[in-house]
């Protein structure tokens, strides 16, 4: 049995002995386990949370409501209220709750065909802290609104309470489907929208029925991406993924959870993309009225949507905290007139860097004596000139563990979630972490092989560095009391399927690559952690071949899976194809883009993002043009609009990679892909950075991807990709060789698996 523990334990005794035992009970037994499961009804205002619910494959559902009662708490019992002495209500009615909650979730079970009458479902109270011979010395057991529903210690040791559900459970015959189905209810599903129409006389071949039936599926929330939507750790946790995994849609899932049970807290969701922010909004209050009693929207004042940065007309991470510090927030302009023009990533690092610099310097002009630590490094971060910060940011990172012994930042929030982590300087984290109030409430989530501007990998280490006595100051091994982990990993892609992941990852890591590999995990582990399967040959023996896979359990995309029926309409999930001009790409691409849309396609289905590269204004030009010489409109995203806007309705978007992180589309035409091994020079940019530009741009694309470029060693290795589906095979690494190494580091040696 899973067990999913959403919330921290509070002083309740009793909800922490009846799940422990109910986990020592149950253990290998088929089902899930929930604490503090939210029920979140439109009908009333009542939000319910039962203590623990239990969904078992052959005893049904459970809801068992616990209460730390004494016999002496409870004075007198009449029909399904108690009376109670020494307790904080004069009287309570703990039977009627439970099978209030059950219904409710029964309820929700019901609304859908699949489960509707299928899952028998039951309700007990709890009182561990009651013997039955304290009981029946009162007579309660006589009483028959307690008959049979109440159980005391006797009844709630493991082994008995195994007994009395199996002995009294009205069994349940569900099929292996419909109990799937029915844990998915319980667990969630991410957002969708109707499926559109097909109109009479679509050929059955024609790649909109594809869409369509993608359209149509339920998507059921998986056990990791349950736990991330609805846990709330008392500290630190990190999730990380793969591209497509649901992280952001998860953490806007969670920001509204929290903003619903904590009306009062201020709460952050700090993204990096700019086109991004409407989504975002989007998601958060759809998922707020979805579980709201009310179907209530937001109150924004509350849970506030920041871009990192932020702007004049948007709320931002940066600017926002600037203000509160009574310092000038640095504009783009003041950036490039301070150290020149530099990526995005380096720019908003830089920002931050020296908001921390004026901030020491403005409390140690205000208050001489505020700092008695390594007063020498203190010194040398105010003396930083504005070219000297970036060379020197190592230093700000050491100061970090020190300052927090005294209040540098006053306490701004009570949570704050952060996606797109892997895009962000380690500077953001810890001013995050400094604004927040205890408990340290900060979740962040980032794409695995997606960083952009950066190579850093967030680990906690680096990140926020160790305390004088050698511990880390966030430590995210293990998990927090009640078994909320510290960190989630997720390898299931729902998004990319598993062709086209698999391919963004080789030409991420250039497992064909005629000079070797440039980046990679070399532990078996770690592979496996990412979702793959090893199928010959061993990490440790350099050069010899090495042959993998992404099995079917890590691949659950609908056009991967083995009944699906509409396999002659996907046709080839990846087409490749090279010009001799740039030119005649853009032509290209706008014939085939008009051919899709005689398909069927809506222009909203269709983006088009290219690699960063020279005269990249003047390519996204000719783009337009050439589909304006079909007749079809475009938007290209950040020139043509707002730059939090991503798409416009009836026009095909494009877009440069930036923008593109973090969206998606049906079909995805990924052009200038030559500049995979291209490094700007003027940006200072290495390969490395172009290869994940590379992953970004594949992995946008939900069933198609058309990679399209001037010709380039790339193109073979996307070839060579295309050749050995479903299984790559390519030489072990020499670590030594390796630009960068991408497993674990810090924190997580303690708990990685050997080396093999």
């Amino acid at each position: 049995m899973e067990f999913f523990p959403f919330e921290a334990f509070d002083n309740n005794e009793a909800q922490k002995k009846i799940w422990e035992w109910l986990k020592e009970a149950f253990k290998n037994d088929s089902g899930v386990a929930y604490y503090r499961y939210p029920v979140f009804t439109r009908t009333g205002r009542l939000n319910r949370e039962p203590d623990i619910l239990i969904l078992h494959q052959e005893l049904g559902l459970w809801v068992i409501e616990c209460k730390s009662y004494s016999i002496n708490n409870v004075s007198a019992i009449q029909g399904h209220e108690w009376q109670m002495n020494n307790w904080y209500n004069e009287s309570e009615t703990p039977v009627a709750q439970a099978e209030d909650q059950m219904f409710a979730i029964k309820n929700k079970l019901d609304e859908r065909r699949e489960t509707r009458g299928k899952v028998n479902c039951h309700f007990r109270v709890a009182l561990p802290n009651i013997k039955q011979k304290e009981w029946e010395g009162k007579e309660f057991h006589q009483l028959p609104s307690a008959q049979g529903v109440v159980l005391v210690y006797e009844n709630l040791t493991p082994s008995s309470l195994r007994k009395h559900l199996t002995d009294n459970a009205q069994k349940c015959q569900l099929s292996d489907k419909d109990w799937e189905f029915a844990k998915g209810v319980l667990g969630g599903t991410l957002p969708s929208k109707e499926p559109r129409c097909i109109p009479t006389g679509t050929p059955p071949n024609n790649p909109i029925r594809v869409i369509q039936y993608i359209e149509s599926q339920l998507k059921i929330l998986d056990s990791t991406q349950q736990k991330i939507a609805f846990e709330v750790p008392e500290g630190a946790q990190r999730l990380r993924g793969l591209a497509g995994t649901g992280k952001t849609v998860l953490l806007a899932k969670r920001a509204a959870k929290i903003h619903i049970k904590h009306p009062d807290w201020t709460i952050g969701f700090i993204f990096f993309t700019r086109s991004l922010y409407d989504q975002i909004l989007e998601l958060i209050a759809l998922y707020h009225r979805e579980m709201h009693p009310d179907n209530a929207d937001p109150n924004w004042t509350k849970l506030k949507v920041l871009h990192a940065w932020g702007a004049k007309d948007q709320q931002g991470f940066y600017r926002d905290l600037a203000s509160k510090c009574g310092i000038r927030a640095k504009t783009l302009n003041d950036v490039r007139n301070e150290i020149g023009n530099t990526s995005p990533g380096d720019s908003f690092e830089y920002i931050c860097l020296s908001l921390l610099r004026d901030r020491i310097t403005q409390i140690k002009n205000q208050n001489p004596e505020k700092y008695s630590i390594n007063i020498e490094l203190i010194s040398e971060i105010i003396s930083f000139k504005d070219n000297d910060i970036l060379e020197n940011k190592k230093k700000f990172d050491t100061f970090f563990p020190e300052s927090l012994q005294f209040d540098l930042f006053p306490s701004l929030y009570d949570a704050l979630l952060i996606d797109e982590g892997q895009d962000l300087p380690p500077i953001l984290y810890q001013l995050a972490y400094q604004i927040l109030s205890d408990p340290v409430r900060l979740y962040w989530a980032y794409d695995e092989a997606q960083g952009i501007g950066s190579l850093i990998v967030p680990d906690a280490d680096t990140i926020f560095g160790r305390n004088p006595d050698g511990s880390l100051v966030v430590d995210l091994r293990g998990n927090y009391e009640g078994g909320i982990l510290k960190g989630h990993r997720m390898k299931k892609c729902y998004r990319t399927p598993r062709f086209l992941l698999m391919t963004a990852h080789a030409i991420n890591m250039g497992l064909f690559r005629e000079g070797g590999a440039l980046q990679a995990v070399t532990r078996k582990n770690q592979w496996e952690a990412l979702g793959y399967e090893i199928l010959e040959g061993n990490f440790q023996a350099v050069g010899k071949p090495v042959t993998i896979t992404r099995p079917d359990s890590e691949s659950p995309h609908p056009i991967d899976q083995k009944d699906f029926e509409l396999k002659d309409a996907v046709g080839s999930s990846l087409v490749v194809k090279t010009f001799s001009s740039e030119n005649e790409e853009c032509k290209w691409i706008a014939q085939q883009v008009g051919n899709d849309i005689k398909l069927g396609f809506d222009p909203w289905d269709i983006v088009i993002t290219a690699l960063s590269g020279d005269y990249e204004k003047e390519y996204f030009s000719s783009m337009k043009i050439a589909l304006q010489g079909q007749g079809i409109k475009s938007y290209i995203a950040g020139v043509d609009g707002s730059p939090s806007i991503f798409r416009i309705n009836e026009c095909v978007t494009i877009s440069n990679i930036y923008r593109a992180k973090g969206n998606e589309a049906w079909k995805v035409y990924a052009c200038r892909f030559n500049y995979a091994t291209e490094p700007l020079l003027f940006k200072q940019e290495e390969e490395l950075h172009k290869r994940n530009e590379a992953f970004v741009a594949i992995t946008r694309a939900r069933v198609w991807c058309v990679v399209t470029g001037l010709d380039s060693p790339i193109f073979d290795e996307l070839q060579k990709a295309i050749e050995q589906y479903p299984n790559f095979t390519f030489p072990a690494f020499n670590k030594n060789s390796l630009k960068r190494v991408t497993e674990e580091q810090g924190e997580d040696l303690a708990t990685a698996s050997p080396q093999n």
